[in-house]
């Protein structure tokens, strides 16, 4: 028989999945049985404390008392740690791991059953979640399906491969659980714990003292290796310890069951074996921890909460063990529960550590509970209709764009080009947007509001039914809120026992109360729960339409069907308004939804998307315009995450690649770009945005936006592209753009460089001149030189320093590349003192033919439209050739790109008595 190794069981939880609370990111940080793991405001990753089996990662077994950073990427966005191993995924769904791999538990066959790694080694597959055991580890990749590898002596892995086995057998490779699809996961020390969409839970592994939740071999070491359900009850939440299980049910009740030695289950029953679940206290929480011997709960308020084991003090208060749920100072978002020590989040991402520090796991002097440290607590980001919102890692919160209602809380009517900071609070943690009015949502579950109050959308009586606008914020009426979402008008809310609340404009029913409001001057401020009942896990808002998951996966909405945004069939001459949730008969069950102004997506646990309602621009990304637009229709690929515009979609895949659909404009071709396509053209399937870059982590939704927001691994940047009328992209103009290759700071930046002139010019068959001028500079630092051979990837190829940081007068620059054979793109990178970055234009220079190029190509790169042709005699006919030599237009006499998807093309000319002639164009 194996001994039971005292540590943390880490769990990730997305923060999309049901019963997350708000935006807040779970698996930022994470505590093992003698070390610990943070991801830091950067995407950097951390770790202090044992390192005797190398799960530090930093290539050595030497122990540390405080944080070291592990490698140097910056990109990180999950991380787990197990008894003596770690893992951690990057933003392209790798996953890495180190430390102890004498099981396997690294995934690699690298010192599998001797040794250990002491860097981070891949993991084959993508990944969306993990999770560490003692020996073992879990992971789930974007389809839903549950894979395991390590320890199996117990079952662990969920198959019978060498469980039971006298010889320990390493299981290094991993291995699908079952066919099922599951949402989130959990590992005990040596078990596992997993939800599936219609929030059943299921467990397997060993069963010693009833951590499985059921009576099967309970009380022995019998391996339990097929997935077996956990009573009837739908659960939200999962935690698992050494031998004891927690989970939240819909209602944000808490319930506990498994090895009570201690306590740790919140009530003085056996202190053996507990397999049925019973409910801790009466009180309601929204997260969950567990250790070796003690638990931790968080509530809406931010209070958390902690029982079981003291012997370290990982309870955060003095005193001996104690099955009492016993309040720790401070208000906190996010927590972890190591072996013998507990790490907690503020929305500050101050990281907060205590309990044993043995082997240094606390980063810092051990006791009560203190700062050592730092984490990511989110990245929630919001679109308005001519706005922006973003929380900073720091909690911090920024507004840019459109402010005429006084929706940018910054105390004026003034709109904003580049970040304003709202207030001076530092504990906010979601944000959402309308048409011209602002949420947030606290750490300690208040909900605040500002901008337009005229139809009652800030839930609160001021200024309610006038045009007066409410420049800075004001508190919501209720409290215990968990998350929020505004649409153009209306509000919807959910509050800690998963009740939904709605406020606002109900001319369509949108408020779900029953009722619907004849009169449209009717304001309606007052928060009231919807129509219904039931336990929400999720919400989304439209123009005019809402939508709510339920714990068991079953979507409902309601408010205005005339497009079949609400997922009924049109009727026709009828009114079409749904003035309570209907549940949308429709395939399978859902994870998460989001909606534009009159289309509807949702994505199932299986990572498919479906999508219903108009399609007038292709924001559907099926092509079904015309059938049925009340029908989900599922959209080809597999994705982790989904977002809305007013008439365009947005999706993760779990790659880390951005695709976008839908309407690209805002009516007119010249201006929008809101797909990052690097053009106006409209899309109707999904396109993966030009860049093609795989960090990125974060979408915004904005029912009325015609552009986009995403965010990168960092929470102190955003990317944006599209319409920018108002300054709603935050990068100080308001100049539409059309790709997401600039990362914009969420600071009050310095004035941009004012960038008058930019060229480049072929001097010699591998020289490259770049020419460029600025009118004024603030703040300047420099210029970074970039180069590609496609016009999407660009690399670092120089630097050019300012002549001067503050400058109101002309300044001129040059740049030779000197290794420039063949074709080229060129960018500057102007820096800021603060780091933010600044993209020019794209210049191209095509090759050296020893003489002057005849053929120019004017724009080049081109966004679609005509592009002049000079150097042609008279009658000369262009022809358009992709990559691969096919023919994409026919010789004609003018050349017209519309259409064309971004890429590189060769531009062929030919005419009467002339020679043949070539260019390469970007399309963009």
């Amino acid at each position: 028989m194996k001994n039971v190794f005292l540590l943390l069981i880490s769990f990730l939880l997305l923060f999309n999945v049901p019963g997350a609370r708000a935006q807040v990111l779970a698996g930022t940080f994470a505590a093992g049985a003698g070390h610990s793991l943070a991801i830091h405001a950067d995407g950097t990753l951390w770790a202090t404390g044992n390192n005797a089996a190398g799960q530090l990662g930093t290539g050595n077994t030497t122990s540390q008392s405080g944080w070291v950073q592990v490698g140097s990427d910056a990109t990180w966005v999950r991380v787990a740690a197990g008894a003596q191993h770690s893992l951690a995924l990057q933003a392209n769904g790798t996953l890495w791991a180190w430390g102890d791999n004498t099981a396997g538990q690294l995934g690699t066959a690298t010192n599998s059953g001797t040794g250990y790694v002491a860097t981070p080694t891949p993991v084959p597959g993508t990944y969306t979640q993990l999770a560490a055991g003692r020996a073992h580890s879990l992971a789930l990749r974007a389809n839903g399906t549950l894979w395991a590898w390590g320890d199996n002596f117990f079952g662990q892995l969920g198959n019978a491969t060498n469980n039971g086995s006298a010889t320990p057998t390493p299981n290094p490779t991993p291995t699908q659980v079952g066919s099922a699809s599951y949402t989130q996961l959990a590992a005990g020390a040596d078990f596992g714990l997993a939800l599936r969409q219609d929030g059943s839970l299921w467990a397997w592994g060993r069963n010693t003292a009833g951590q499985l939740g059921n009576a099967t071999n309970n009380g022995t070491d019998t391996a339990n290796p097929t997935p077996t359900r956990v009573g009837t009850d739908l659960y939200t939440q999962l935690a698992a310890g050494a031998q004891h299980s927690l989970a939240l049910r819909p209602d944000g009740s808490l319930w506990a069951w498994g090895n009570n030695l201690y306590g740790q289950l919140g009530s003085t029953a056996n202190n053996a074996a507990n397999p049925t679940p019973m409910r801790v206290g009466t009180d309601l929480y929204t997260r969950l921890g567990a250790g070796a011997g003690h638990s931790l709960a968080l509530q809406a308020t931010g209070t958390l909460y902690a029982w079981g084991d003291n012997a370290a003090g990982q309870l955060g208060i003095s005193g001996a063990a104690s099955a009492t749920p016993t309040a720790v100072p401070g208000t906190y978002v996010q927590l972890a529960a190591g072996s013998s020590h507990s790490l907690a989040l503020q929305a500050n991402g101050a990281l907060y550590a205590w309990g044993s520090n043995a082997a240094g796991q606390l980063g810092g002097s051990g006791g009560t509970a203190i700062a050592t440290g730092t984490a990511l607590p989110t990245r929630s980001t919001a679109m308005g209709s001519g706005f922006g919102l973003a929380v900073r890692a720091d909690g911090t919160l920024w507004a840019w764009g459109e402010n005429t209602a006084g929706q940018l809380g910054d105390g004026t009517t003034t709109a904003r080009t580049r970040p304003v900071q709202v207030g001076t609070d530092a504990d906010w943690v979601q944000v959402a947007a309308g048409t011209s009015f602002s949420l947030a949502l606290k750490a300690n579950g208040t909900l605040w509001a500002w901008g337009s109050n005229d139809k009652g959308q800030l839930g609160n009586i001021a200024n309610s039914g006038t045009p007066t606008p409410t420049a800075t914020p004001i508190q919501v009426t209720g409290s215990s809120y968990t998350r929020a979402t505004a649409g153009a008008f209306h509000a919807l809310a959910l509050r800690a026992d998963g009740t939904l609340y709605s406020w606002g404009w109900n001319v369509y029913g949108q408020l779900g109360n029953g009722t619907r409001s004849t009169n449209a001057a009717t304001a309606s401020p007052t928060p009231t729960p919807v129509n219904g009942g039931g336990s929400y896990t999720q919400l989304a808002a439209g123009l005019y339409h809402s939508v709510a998951t339920m714990a068991d996966g079953s979507l409902w909405a309601w408010g205005g069907n005339d497009q079949g945004q609400v997922g009924i069939a049109i009727v026709s001459g009828g009114s079409n308004i749904i003035v309570s949730p209907s549940q949308i008969a429709s395939a399978g069950t859902y994870t998460t939804t989001t909606v534009g102004s009159f289309h509807t997506l949702a994505l199932s646990g299986d990572g498919i998307l479906y999508t219903w309602g108009s399609n007038n621009n292709g924001q559907l990304g099926n092509q079904s315009q015309g059938i049925l637009p009340h029908q989900a229709r599922p959209v080809s690929g597999i994705y982790s995450q989904i977002a809305a515009g007013a008439n365009h979609s947005l999706a993760l895949q779990a790659n880390g690649t951005l695709w976008a659909w839908g309407s690209n404009s805002t009516g007119n071709i010249n201006f929008g770009g809101q797909l990052g396509l690097g053009t106006t053209t409209q899309a109707n399937v999904p396109t993966q945005e030009i860049t093609q870059a795989t960090t990125w982590t974060t979408l915004a939704t904005g029912s009325g936006a015609n552009f986009s927001l995403v965010r990168a691994p960092s929470g102190l940047t955003f990317s944006s592209a599209g319409q920018n009328s108002s300054g709603q992209l935050g990068d100080g103009t308001t100049t539409d753009y059309r790709r997401f290759d600039r990362l914009l700071q969420l600071s009050q930046q310095p004035l941009p460089v004012q960038l008058t002139a930019f060229e480049a010019r072929r001097t010699a068959a591998t020289t490259v001149a770049l020419d460029w001028a600025t009118a004024t500079e603030l703040h300047n630092a420099g210029f970074g030189v970039e180069r590609s051979v496609d016009g999407r990837t660009f690399a670092h190829i120089g630097f050019v320093a300012t002549k001067s940081q503050n400058s109101s007068t002309t300044l001129t620059y040059t740049f030779l590349d000197k290794a420039a054979a063949g074709p080229a793109y060129y960018r500057l990178a102007q820096t800021d003192t603060d780091g933010s970055i600044t993209f020019s234009p794209v210049r191209y220079v095509d090759n050296y033919e020893g003489v002057a190029a005849t053929l120019q190509l004017i724009p080049n790169p081109a966004a679609g439209g005509l592009v002049q042709a000079q150097g042609l005699g008279e009658g000369a006919t262009l022809a358009v050739y992709d990559v691969a030599g096919r023919l994409v237009r026919p010789a004609a006499a003018t050349l017209d790109v519309t259409g064309l998807a971004p890429g590189v093309y060769v531009v062929r000319a030919c005419g009467p008595g002339q020679p043949a002639q070539a260019a390469r164009l970007l399309v963009q």
